[in-house]
């Protein structure tokens, strides 16, 4: 029986490539809304301005708690404020969902560059490989960031001026190129133009077409970067001087950099860059083996494609090496270029029966063999028992996990699409298991924020001068009154309510409506109303 089946799927591959899609469903929209919003993460930055674009009507001037927000531009706030306004809702799974969308395009804009270069398997492979790597499956694919939606946009940029490249289409290449690169600044600044910047340069440095760069090709791309932009903030300037939108833009760049940490902070990234790299993106990571191949400079050599990948790759990947605060999320479209580099180099090794090949394989069965086994002490550990139908779902992770081990030890030509659908398969027991022990710990300030809001009423409520404030918390309260949430310096009285940290005014001077924490280390905060005596005291100062 076991070998009819083997011969089936041996003569009909498909199966497990449509295994694998299938899983990505479940696997990125199980829980993806169970959590609340939480600080450590930008996720409530992204949701406070979304929110107030909707409440204020001004989708121009982004704001937080009634202030100019001048970090990043508005772009990625508009798109969750429209999955906000199609749905009717304002849940997580709705802030969440465009990053979800965006990450499957990754994928299908990944597979449909490589399959062109390398074929449908390689294709596949590289693009279930970028999405199941460690720090996106079991982190960012989580949150509302605007990360994954960036970097596929500046993957396509980099892959279209291959593309075009390769054809002579320069002025297609650089109108494209430049129009991707003007939509990424709308998400993020500056960056987008550094990565468009090194990219163009070094290709074609490297290709002696420097000369292209000054031709009016090139000039016309960038007038279409300024067309489109400019036009965003000759409108914004109509609301808001341009002074302080710039000067931040320009220092969200630079304070990741040497200039703002030092040179022994600059040192000791560079060794620990790669490693944090490696945990990161394990348990692809593995194949960075292959750096270590006698021919892996000459592989790059003799394909134009590759090389193009590894340019893009390594003059760009610089840039975050040597930047102290440097994060993964800000990197993920540098990836697939390297992984599409080292899928193409292990079939290459495995139709030679080499060693690192050989490596690689054995590597990645013993992560399905301890995935299968880690699901068995799930129905009894504290931390996890509690779960429903714990058993159940603990049997059917230990079942998939085994049979796809299984799988991938008998059909050694599908070992890697076969081992993206164990690394899916190990999402869904992450949603089972590892996601509801943390509901409590963030849902507990959700509620507490909800009803701050609550106990007001129809009243108005403002932020009480400089108490503590974070995103999060001003999201969910914004949320329950759907009103802007501002400061107040000036004209106090008795009757409106504030949010108050209590270090600022004695308790004789409010009467506490309700007390609830901030999501960062439980600082205490009030909801109260101002004494007569307090309100006129703090008016006439």
């Amino acid at each position: 029986m076991s070998d009819k089946i083997l011969q089936y799927l041996r003569q009909n591959p498909w199966f497990f490539y449509a295994f694998s899609i299938a899983m990505l469903f479940p696997a990125l929209l199980w829980h993806l809304g169970f959590l609340a919003i939480n600080f450590p993460t930008d996720e409530p930055t992204r949701a406070i301005v979304a929110l107030e674009m909707i409440i204020s009507n001004n989708y121009i001037t982004p704001t937080i708690n009634g202030e100019f927000y001048y970090n990043k531009p508005p772009l990625y706030n508009w798109i969750i404020a429209a999955f906000y306004n199609i749905t009717g809702n304002y849940s997580e799974f709705t802030l969440r969902l465009p990053m979800v969308i965006s990450l499957l395009l990754f994928g299908v804009t990944i597979f449909q560059f490589v399959r062109r270069e390398l074929g449908n398997k390689q294709g596949f492979i590289v693009a279930m490989l970028f999405i199941t790597s460690g720090r996106i499956l079991f982190w960012d694919s989580f949150l509302g960031l605007i990360d994954i939606t960036f970097s596929w946009l500046v993957y396509s940029s980099f892959m279209l001026i291959y593309y075009f490249h390769k054809r002579k289409q320069y002025l297609v290449l650089f109108l494209v190129s430049y129009a991707l690169t003007a939509i990424t600044f709308m998400m993020k600044g500056l960056p987008s133009l550094v990565f468009q910047g090194i990219t163009l340069l070094a290709f074609f440095s490297y290709n002696r077409e420097f000369k292209k760069l000054l031709n009016w090709r090139h000039f016309a791309g960038i007038g279409l970067f300024l067309l489109i932009v400019g036009s965003y903030y000759l409108v914004y300037i109509r609301y808001n001087s341009l002074e302080s939108v710039f000067a931040t833009l320009f220092s969200e760049s630079e304070k990741r950099t040497i200039i703002n940490y030092g040179w022994q902070r600059f040192v000791t990234h560079l060794f620990t860059f790669p490693i944090e790299m490696f945990y990161h993106f394990f348990p692809w990571s593995v194949l960075w083996i292959f750096f270590f191949r006698r021919d892996f400079r000459k592989t790059l050599h003799n394909h134009p494609f590759l090389r193009f990948n590894f340019i893009v790759f390594i003059f760009n990947i610089i840039i975050y090496w040597t930047s102290p605060e440097s994060y993964p999320r800000y990197i993920f479209m540098l990836f697939p270029p390297l992984f599409t580099i080292l899928v193409y180099m292990f079939f290459v090794d495995r139709q030679k029966s080499g060693k690192y090949s050989h490596i690689v394989e054995n590597v990645l069965f013993g992560v399905i063999v301890l995935g299968a086994i880690a699901a068995i002490p799930m129905p009894v550990l504290k931390q996890t028992g509690f779960v429903d139908f714990a058993w159940v779902k603990a049997g059917v992770l230990l079942i998939v996990m085994a049979l796809l081990g299984w799988f991938y030890f008998h059909l050694k030509e599908q070992r890697l699409v076969i081992f993206a659908a164990a690394m899916l398969m190990l999402r869904i027991g992450f949603d089972w298991f590892i996601i509801p022990p943390r509901y409590d710990d963030f849902q507990v300030h959700k509620i507490g924020a909800l009803k701050a809001a609550e106990v007001t009423g129809d009243a108005p409520l403002h932020i009480f001068k400089d108490s503590e404030t974070e995103h999060a918390t001003s999201f969910y309260i914004t949320l329950g009154k759907m009103q802007l949430l501002k400061h107040k310096y000036e004209g106090f009285n008795s009757t409106d309510f504030y949010y108050l940290d209590p270090r600022l005014l004695p308790d004789s001077a409010y009467h506490t409506v309700y007390d609830f924490n901030l999501f960062r280390h439980d600082q205490p905060l009030k909801i109260a109303r101002l004494k007569p005596s307090t309100a006129d005291d703090l008016n006439k100062k």
